[in-house]
């Protein structure tokens, strides 16, 4: 492939993720897309011949870049407080630069399970071991309460992720515009690691 044609695709690519994510599959139009990327419609079927087919690489990288997120630093050697404070901030830092991917991939998902759940499989994408095991000798040294890892990676991610899905909502209830949402968001990061690590009763590393 030519430079220029690579770069052409790349551009697409770009926009259809943006209007994707803005838009959902249902509300993407092909003539949008071509807007987007600054080229005319015809370019764009050249490229990519329907929606469904752009809709299905978009979708499948920004789910590949979503869980790798989370999971290298689950698996990670780092002691677990080290290890949640890293999460926060290395999960924070990537939805701060893409901020409807989280709402994006959830509606998704939602809508078409089936799509989601073939994907996963074929790519084998699952929470590193590491982190459960971690839990189990954490537990088994008395340097947190017993709890299920399952239900500590759902709800380290929820407490996460709350905040840029119900962004709107967030800002409505608190009066926030967008410098002070971004402030509340800095804010909360000290403030999870502290509650989670006091909700588990976390003793520390030696």
């Amino acid at each position: 492939m030519s430079e220029n044609k690579q770069d052409t695709e790349e551009q697409i690519f770009e926009a259809a993720s943006r209007v994707f994510q803005r838009k959902g599959y249902a509300g993407a139009r092909m003539q949008e897309i071509a807007d987007e990327a600054d080229i005319n419609k015809s370019m764009l079927h050249y490229y990519y011949r329907s929606k469904d087919k752009l809709f299905q690489k978009v979708y499948q990288r920004e789910v590949s870049r979503f869980f790798p997120v989370i999971f290298k630093v689950l698996g990670s050697e780092r002691p677990l407080d080290e290890k949640l404070e890293h999460l926060i901030d290395t999960y924070y830092a990537f939805l701060d630069e893409n901020p409807r991917i989280a709402q994006f991939i959830i509606h998704e998902m939602s809508q078409h399970p089936e799509r989601f759940r073939k994907f996963i499989r074929e790519k084998g994408i699952q929470p590193p071991e590491r982190f459960s095991r971690q839990i189990s000798e954490e537990i088994d040294r008395g340097r947190m309460k017993k709890v299920d890892p399952r239900q500590l990676l759902i709800s380290i991610v929820g407490l996460i992720l709350f905040p840029f899905v119900a962004r709107t909502m967030v800002e409505l209830l608190f009066d926030l515009d967008e410098e002070q949402f971004l402030d509340f968001l800095n804010e909360r990061k000290a403030f999870l690691v502290d509650f989670i690590l006091n909700g588990i009763n976390y003793k520390g590393h030696e």
